[in-house]
């Protein structure tokens, strides 16, 4: 599975090395790498943004019918609850699960954008996986397959002694290895918890902890969210779960080196900023509280009811008659002017057809005038 990602990588891997060679600059280069693949994603975005704006103006005629039912909460009514709903959305032509097809088309496209950068050393050096491995075991890495190595630890341990290895490990020769001190940050080591003033490393897991916060509330401001399950997202597992993952980054941050975390930062504002924008060209429509009594008033009608008030609204559609025979009668008294048409034509053909009845028989001289 590590060789196929690999290999499903590499074009990802050759952006993020032409990034690096252009830059020269391992922080700058994560970033408009970053940049680069948010761009790609956009447009999956703006699918899911458009799925919400789809569900958010079902919202009343849903709220409506939950509302119909609300009180009930026996299988049977929750059933047919849930099967009204599925069929209002048939009729719209919505699909509640497209927004989570468009989720899980980005979720491995993620994973392949994580794996360039933690293996540097792989796409933008080049280095072959068994020089990889070797490497690995005799700076004292415990790792077993080349997919355990840490290769942007190994940067650091492997920069000012290229020369000597390449003799072992002959991928090295020539090889780009990258640069990764920056200002005071060195992204090739792993923060650890140091009461230094010095530290700066430090900064990286406060800082992502920090924005992914701020990130979450921002996000969930600017994405749908169904009214009636507003009170469910509010309560306490769902506070535990808003801090279960910036919390768990952080661990994994210090245990792994800092470009990891960089990449984090990056990934997470320029996530921020493109849901606003996207939500500022695709807004979600809203609703006033006129509107949802209004549908609640639909919801509540008989299926006559509905067809008058939409004769009423639109005088000039034309009626669409049953095809069953026996619904004719029932038909024309709903129908007068239809009554009169079809009494009209009826009588139209019945006096052609007397005319034809009465008329004299045509003469032998007619016969042979005709022909």
């Amino acid at each position: 599975m590590a060789n196929l990602y690999d290999i499903i990588s590499k074009p990802f891997g050759m952006l993020m090395r032409g990034l690096y060679a252009l830059t020269g600059n391992y922080m700058i280069a994560i970033f408009l790498f970053t940049l680069v693949c948010e761009i790609i994603l956009i447009p999956m975005q703006i699918k899911q943004q458009k799925n919400q704006i789809k569900q958010a103006s079902l919202a009343p005629r849903t709220h409506a019918i939950r509302k119909k039912y609300a009180g009930r909460n026996d299988q049977a009514t929750q059933q047919k609850m849930q099967n009204e709903i599925m069929d209002m959305y048939q009729e719209e032509h919505f699909n509640p699960a497209s927004g989570c097809g468009t989720l899980l088309i980005q979720f491995p496209i993620i994973i392949l954008l994580y794996n360039v950068i933690r293996k540097p050393l792989t796409f933008i050096s080049g280095i072959a996986s068994a020089d990889l491995l070797g490497l690995a075991q005799k700076f004292g890495q415990s790792a077993t397959s080349v997919n355990m190595v840490d290769e942007i630890a190994l940067i650091g341990q492997i920069r000012d002694q290229v020369g000597s290895l390449s003799t072992q490990f002959p991928s090295l020769s020539g090889a780009i290895i990258p640069q990764t001190k920056v200002g005071p940050f060195d992204l090739s080591l792993t923060p650890e918890i140091q009461f230094n003033p010095f530290n700066w490393l430090m900064l990286i897991p406060v800082l992502t902890f920090v924005i992914m916060i701020v990130s979450q509330k921002i996000m969930k401001r600017y994405t749908y969210q169904d009214p009636t399950m507003a009170e469910q997202q509010n309560n306490i597992s769902m506070k535990i779960m808003e801090w279960t993952m910036p919390l768990f980054s952080v661990y994994i941050e210090f245990r792994f080196a800092a470009a990891i975390g960089v990449y984090w930062i990056f990934r997470n504002i320029l996530q921020t900023v493109e849901r606003i924008v996207i939500a500022k060209l695709y807004p979600l429509p809203t609703y006033t509280e006129e509107d949802y009594k209004e549908a609640e008033r639909q919801a509540n009608l008989s299926g006559k009811q509905r067809k008058r008030e939409e004769r009423e609204r639109d005088p000039n559609k034309k009626p669409v008659r049953s095809l069953h025979h026996i619904d004719d009668e029932d038909y024309l008294e709903r129908h007068p002017e239809q009554k009169q048409l079809s009494e009209g034509s009826a009588d139209g053909a019945k006096e052609k057809k007397d005319e034809g009845k009465n008329a004299p028989a045509p003469l032998k001289d007619d016969y042979k005038k005709s022909e």
